[in-house]
């Protein structure tokens, strides 16, 4: 299980997951990849290459949809 503060790795995703290195990098390749399918999962490909277009890696477009997040249930 991860917890808080856990760096998001291969290695960490694999351990919580119970399943081995080789099969993230199998389906994903890159610990970015894997963010943003888990990130993109509801959201339609256009939405993710408009996304991907303004932040090069998932990792750094996190912060950014947080914040959208919050917007919007602020309205």
């Amino acid at each position: 299980m991860m917890t808080r503060g856990d760096e998001v790795t291969i290695t960490s995703v694999s351990r919580a997951a119970l399943v081995s290195r080789r099969t993230i990098y199998a389906h994903w390749g890159t610990i970015e990849d894997l963010v943003a399918d888990s990130v993109f999962a509801d959201h339609e490909g256009a939405e993710r290459a408009e996304f991907l277009s303004v932040y090069k890696s998932p990792l750094e477009l996190l912060p950014a949809l947080v914040r959208e997040l919050f917007a919007h249930r602020a309205r």
